[in-house]
């Protein structure tokens, strides 16, 4: 049986670089996941926070990122938050893996609660978390993004 070729993503001619966002721009990001879930912006030291018009990356801070602003790539690092409108969302994969540090908006589900919630993507909910984004976990494992609002739960999960 012939084998599939396996389909190359081609890098588009445009593509370049994310720049590094300036001193406000990180500051308005990393205070948005201090405030929401109480990770201190201090577990982000060591990382780079990159932009593009809409996504924010974190990329492992480089004594000289220079060399490497000149090549064209898909993606950068760890697709650390998006903007949606005016307003931020996690990424779950970033969830899954600062998650664990968050103090607060951290629904609990079970594992039957997890599985409904995948299923139909939103369910009646009762929390005591404020409305928005929340930290879904189950069985002490961060699984992803959720929005909380108006009793009910929304999935974000891949």
């Amino acid at each position: 049986m012939p084998r599939k070729k396996k389909r190359v993503k081609k890098i588009h001619k445009e593509a370049k670089w994310p720049r590094v966002t300036s001193f406000e721009e990180r500051d308005e990001v990393l205070s948005f996941w201090e405030e929401r879930f109480g990770i201190p912006k201090e577990a982000f030291e060591g990382y780079l926070l990159l932009s593009t018009s809409k996504n924010y990356w974190l990329f492992v801070e480089l004594p000289d990122i220079k060399p490497l602003q000149g090549l064209k790539v898909q993606t950068v690092g760890l697709l650390f938050t998006r903007r949606v409108s005016h307003w931020l969302k996690p990424t779950s994969t970033a969830l899954q893996r600062f998650g664990h540090l968050a103090q607060k908006n951290i629904i609990d589900l079970s594992p039957a609660e997890l599985d409904r919630l995948r299923r139909e993507r939103k369910i009646p909910f009762s929390a005591e978390v404020e409305e928005g984004y929340v930290i879904l976990r189950c069985e002490g494992k961060v699984w992803g993004c959720g929005l909380y609002v108006k009793k009910s739960l929304i999935s974000f999960l891949p």
